[in-house]
């Protein structure tokens, strides 16, 4: 049986000064490692948030060139952690739009897993609260991604923001043995009173896993983002909150916990197949 892992959540306040927000995540991730944390995670957009979508492709770096990817893999290598980059912003190959792009990167430094953001935040909310991330953002093509850290005992599922309202991604990402979901996210505050944590409990319930939830806090040059990162447990709690305030949340994760939540509620091996759905029109 695996030992529990100590896990730190970083919830930052990034803006378009991206030296400001490299100098911010060097202090968490160090101040995280320094607390015992093996696995520490960063929210989406940890690299650069601005307050105008389209000025994406012009203002990121492809990937080879990101200096918070190669500040990430010297911090991994230095500390001896396992880093998770949230998301980064990086323009695409052909310069026209941007990745929302999650990497996992081991204790040499070495990225040994990529994400692309599947879901584009595109929505009528209102006012403040309309977005088209797909104007700038190119979605994911690729399948869901589980990476297994065989040292820490954990089946990491990627995922990022927006994806969260999509329950079936969860689904699959558990059936493939994740017992950790990573939802780094930078959630509107619209939304965020309302959704945020009741969707984040729901993902932990109905796949009997751990959520690690870093988010994207505070004003900055006209954004607003929620914060209120979480950590919750297989059975719903919530283990590690935060506020609106950029802050290192940490919480010890047993994958033991996630064996005795899938025993006492399997709900994942007692799925229906079900026939096309039948809808019956009375009224006419």
């Amino acid at each position: 049986m695996s030992a529990p892992v100590q896990v730190a959540a970083v919830q930052l306040c990034s803006g378009a000064d991206v030296a400001a927000n490299n100098a911010a995540i060097a202090a968490a991730v160090r101040a995280a490692a320094h607390a015992g944390a093996q696995l520490v995670c960063l929210p989406e957009a940890a690299n650069l948030l601005l307050r105008d979508n389209r000025d994406y492709p012009g203002t990121c770096l492809p990937e080879a060139q990101d200096t918070t990817l190669a500040l990430c893999a010297d911090l991994a290598r230095e500390l001896g952690i396992w880093l998770h980059t949230g998301s980064l912003l990086l323009r695409t190959e052909d310069g026209t739009r941007i990745w929302n792009r999650s990497h996992v990167i081991d204790p040499r430094g070495e990225v040994v897993a990529r994400y692309d953001k599947l879901h584009t935040f595109d929505v009528r909310l209102g006012g403040a609260g309309d977005f088209q991330e797909s104007a700038s953002v190119r979605p994911g093509q690729g399948a869901p991604t589980v990476v297994e850290i065989v040292p820490l005992g954990l089946r990491l599922g990627l995922s990022i923001c927006y994806d969260l309202r999509f329950g079936y991604l969860y689904e699959a990402l558990a059936q493939a043995g994740a017992d950790v979901l990573l939802i780094p996210a930078s959630f509107s505050v619209v939304t965020g009173p309302l959704h945020w944590e009741v969707l984040l409990r729901a993902r932990a319930i109905e796949t009997c896993s751990y959520v690690v939830a870093p988010a994207q806090c505070g004003q900055r040059d006209g954004v607003h983002t929620y914060g209120h990162s979480r950590i919750v447990a297989p059975f719903g709690q919530v283990i590690a909150a935060a506020s609106d305030d950029p802050t290192v949340l940490g919480a010890r994760l047993d994958p033991a916990e996630v064996i005795d939540a899938r025993q006492r509620l399997p709900t994942l091996s007692q799925r229906r197949q079900l026939p096309p759905t039948h809808c019956i029109r009375i009224g006419d």
